[in-house]
């Protein structure tokens, strides 16, 4: 992982962030006039002066039943109608912080999931809205010990999956939390801990654009993505002065989501002011203040038709005059004006996005690799010869060698031969008159080919190369096997970083050792790692990482040929990386192709057949049942289409897990049933 912490981030990468021209230049000094707006309305003053953060719950159905909901410190939670009447209140806690989704299922059912952070217990608590009642309830079993005082919380409903998170941010670390229905009412785990810097504070999050967005009180603004599987890298929105336009104490953060795109908004707290950004963006667009408001810290803005058609902002006023502090009220309509804004469309409401990814998990995951950082890669799939439960994975561990593991995740074997990158592996090589599989791998310590055989009776490699199979390359990378049907002989091709590939032919040398001479290269402009080879058809698929999938012929003969699969951006369906390659072999040459997408942090298939249609992304994402999470920044994978038992009866999927996050560990691999993406793809049953 390559998190980035402040001090480091602003000190080495301040140019490169861009950061906002001075405000007193060009079309900058336009949009840094402060412009001031009336509220349209206000709360009934907080019971124990301590508003501190709102939250807006929208009744999609009924938006005039919507309510405001405010973190009331010592006076608890208070909630409040669209008029500011308060409602009432709920709990006995001092509660600091707020936020709610709707959409959230407990008991087959959709409710508004309320999360509030109770500073007396330090938990994160949970409540739901009864929209009939219009009051809340409290929902049982949902107390997150957060170990630390939050300055920020707030929920994030993922497109992708449809899961629910919420990111709790305390002591420099923003905590993700994943919350779902458990057998005693809603639960929670900490999938990942973000170090972000200390300071950090507010956050919103854009459900659309799967960002979160955070405050830091005497630095700026900065921004995450908020899927858990991502690497979590922060990205600069805009800085505190002499950099940016935030005179200090950044505070409150608010989305103002529309179908179409929509407006981040951001408390200078010290200045009594908002900054407001387009979201997508984020060019600055104004510089706003509430009349009569004092030092807002929390603010929540929506897009619902509440103040008529654009929305709603709700900023915290910690002044009020003579009376307790408050939350004041404003049409979004209000600032759209003032700012020159396009107006938001009719019709604008929160409804939750349903997810429409294609979801696979895993049912096993491997033990984690012995060595720290990006060490796992490559797996192979061997099927044991009499007992198919027996098979094994074979994982390249490139920081160490290579590691053997049983179909429940077991290591059997660790051999520790050097920094193997990739590795597969063949059936039926006649070595001393004996059939025996062979797995090579690509060995960058030695830059050279590791040679094995595996033995069937105790499930482990037997290493067998004819003394150092040297490759002659200063690089050697990517590889994959080939055993042809024209001829009957096996193939090994290695690839180097500089995109040089080579061809070996496998040969018996006599004496139980396996030799190997090159017989063909050939080289692409760039990187490229992943590769297999169709035994059947007798093509060659290579991955060059920023640009394509290619089909060459895997003939010896086969020359510099080739034709695209797929690319990179907007030509094709790819996100660079391309990474590992695999093939799912079926009856009759049908079968798929399937790639590691690693930029997305999934995976693309291809019809085996023909031009290789492309037929869609799936995701592998996290089990709660099985607490196994899921897998992203994939190197290498690889498939099988044989009965392996009773876990996996149609085959298996396995890839490798760049980022082992819940809990944190070192990298592994994991196993997907092929029946769970056969039905989730809509394939064929084969």
């Amino acid at each position: 992982m390559n998190y980035k912490y402040l001090p480091i981030f602003l000190s080495l990468n301040l140019a490169a962030c861009q950061a906002p021209e001075s405000p007193h230049s060009g079309t900058e000094a336009e949009a840094d006039k402060v412009l001031t707006i009336a509220s349209s309305g206000a709360t009934t003053p907080t019971i124990a002066d301590g508003a501190n953060d709102p939250a807006i719950w929208v009744d999609t159905g009924n938006p005039s039943n919507s309510l405001i909901l405010g973190a009331g410190g010592a006076g608890g939670l208070e909630f409040y109608n669209l008029d500011g009447t308060r409602l009432g209140t709920i709990g006995d806690s001092t509660i600091n912080l707020v936020d709610v989704r709707n959409g959230f299922p407990v008991g087959g059912e959709p409710v508004a999931l309320v999360v509030a952070y109770d500073v007396d217990a330090s938990e994160i608590i949970g409540y739901r809205v009864n929209a009939g009642q219009r009051t809340l309830e409290a929902i049982e079993g949902l107390g997150l010990a957060t170990g630390a005082e939050l300055e920020g919380l707030c929920l994030y409903r993922s497109p992708l999956s449809g899961k629910f998170y919420a990111f709790a941010v305390a002591e420099g670390i923003i905590q993700q939390w994943e919350l779902y229905e458990g057998a005693t009412g809603v639960t929670g785990r900490r999938v990942r801990a973000l170090p972000v810097g200390l300071g950090a504070g507010h956050c919103a999050v854009h459900d659309r654009e799967s960002v979160v967005y955070f405050a830091n009180e005497t630095v700026g603004v900065l921004a995450i993505d908020a899927e858990p599987e991502t690497e979590g890298e922060m990205r600069l929105v805009d800085l505190a002065q002499p950099f940016g336009r935030y005179a200090g104490d950044v505070k409150g953060i608010a989305v103002h989501a529309t179908d179409d795109g929509g407006h981040l908004l951001v408390s200078d707290a010290d200045e009594s002011r908002l900054q407001v950004y387009e979201l997508g963006s984020l060019t600055h667009v104004g510089t706003i203040t509430i009349d009569g408001v004092e030092e807002s810290e929390g603010i929540a803005a929506t897009a619902a038709p509440l103040s008529g058609p654009g929305g709603l902002l709700v900023v915290t006023d910690d002044d009020n005059g003579d009376a307790a502090t408050n939350y004041k009220m404003v049409s979004w309509q209000a600032v759209a004006d003032a700012l020159q804004l396009s107006p938001v469309a009719a019709g604008t409401a929160e409804a939750a996005m349903q997810p429409t990814a294609v979801l696979v998990s895993a049912s096993v995951e491997t033990e984690p690799v012995e060595n720290y950082g990006d060490a796992a890669d490559d797996p192979a799939i061997w099927v044991h010869p009499t007992d198919p439960a027996q098979s094994v994975i074979i994982g390249a561990q490139k920081k160490r060698g290579v590691n053997v593991y049983d179909l429940s995740g077991k290591l059997l074997q660790s051999r520790a031969d050097g920094r193997i990158n990739n590795i597969d592996l063949r059936y039926g090589f006649l070595l001393g008159g004996k059939s025996v599989a062979v797995v090579v791998g690509s060995n960058r310590s030695t830059d050279s080919i590791s040679t094995y055989i595996v033995d069937a009776e105790t499930r482990t490699l037997v290493e067998v190369a004819d003394g150092l199979i040297d490759t002659g390359m200063s690089d050697p990378y990517g590889l994959c096997m080939y055993k042809s049907q024209k001829s009957g002989l096996y193939y090994v091709f290695v690839n180097g970083t500089d995109g040089l590939v080579r061809q070996w032919l496998l040969k018996d040398s006599g004496n139980n050792k396996i030799g190997m001479a090159v017989v063909r290269e050939f080289k692409l402009d760039s990187q490229t790692e992943g590769c297999v080879a169709d035994d059947e058809t007798g093509d060659l698929y290579v991955g060059e990482e920023g640009v394509a999938i290619w089909k060459y012929s895997a003939e010896p003969d086969g020359g510099e040929t080739r034709t695209m699969v797929d690319a990179t951006g907007d030509a094709g369906n790819l996100t660079a990386d391309v990474e590992g390659l695999a093939i799912y072999y079926g009856a009759n040459g049908a079968g798929y192709l399937i790639a590691s997408n690693q930029g997305a942090d999934n995976y693309a298939m291809y019809e085996r057949s023909g031009g290789n249609k492309f037929l869609g992304i799936f995701h592998v994402v996290a089990d709660d049942a099985t607490g196994i999470d899921g897998v992203s920044e994939t190197d290498g994978l690889d498939v099988n289409a044989a009965n392996l038992g009773l876990d996996f009866p149609a085959g298996v999927f396995v890839a490798q897990d760049g980022r082992n996050i819940s809990p944190a560990e070192r990298q592994n691999f994991k196993l997907v049933p092929w029946q769970r993406i056969s039905d989730a793809m809509g394939l064929d049953q084969d």
